[in-house]
């Protein structure tokens, strides 16, 4: 994992001085900090997500401690899986009941193939279309990893069908390659405004507690 924050960290510098997307250097030391700064939040972050034409990318929720056996593969067969807990389960629904409440449109729902990640498509929204492309990055070479991190940032920079919101559900390297954002808690979620050039510009971050806690804030009328 280290590594792999240090390889996120070293792109983002790379792209540092794109001041308008407002990234910023981080250093080793901050392998939990990242480099987009929210732009919107609170109330002026929900009134951009009940209009729609966003992007979510979603780290899957709450999961159990599993290790696969030696030789046992991650594959088709959640068994063979580290799979949502309890706690995921439940925030997975928490989080669906809070976009009903909240009227935040969703549209398409992309996950990876892997179960936890589908799984909390399905509890949270109802469907989940599995794509390789938000598959786990762990066993791709570095130079797949950047090619992989490009098309996700193609994914985050396609804008959804107007008045709607695709949600894209997936681990830990996805959010690391694509813009070196914060992964945790499990279930975090970074939201783009597709620019439809260049690449997306990055509104905030909501983790599963604020989208509960949101619940009880007054809904914007606009």
């Amino acid at each position: 994992m280290i590594g792999s924050q240090a390889i996120g960290v070293k792109w983002v510098r790379a792209i540092g001085s794109v001041i308008a997307c407002g990234l910023i250097l981080v250093s080793d030391a901050e392998a939990q900090s990242q480099a987009l700064q929210p732009q919107l939040e609170g109330r002026e972050l929900l009134v951009a997500l009940r209009k729609g034409g966003l992007v979510f990318l979603m780290r899957h929720m709450s999961t159990d401690s599993f290790v696969p056996v030696e030789g046992v593969q991650d594959d088709d067969e959640c068994a063979n899986q580290r799979n949502l807990d309890e706690r995921g389960k439940r925030e997975a629904k928490q989080v669906g009941q809070a976009f009903e409440r909240l009227e935040i449109p969703v549209g398409s729902v992309l996950t990876s193939p892997y179960c936890r990640c589908v799984d909390t498509g399905m509890l949270a929204f109802g469907r989940a279309e599995a794509v390789d492309e938000l598959s786990v990055f762990d066993e791709l070479s570095g130079a797949d990893k950047d090619a992989r991190g490009k098309q996700i940032r193609q994914m985050l920079n396609t804008a959804p069908p107007e008045g709607e919101n695709t949600v894209l559900i997936t681990h830990t390297g996805t959010l690391l390659y694509s813009f070196g954002l914060q992964t945790t808690p499990e279930g975090i979620v970074h939201i783009f405004r597709p620019t439809g050039f260049g690449i997306a510009g990055y509104l905030g971050r909501v983790t599963p507690e604020e989208w509960t806690t949101w619940i009880g804030v007054s809904a914007p009328d606009s």
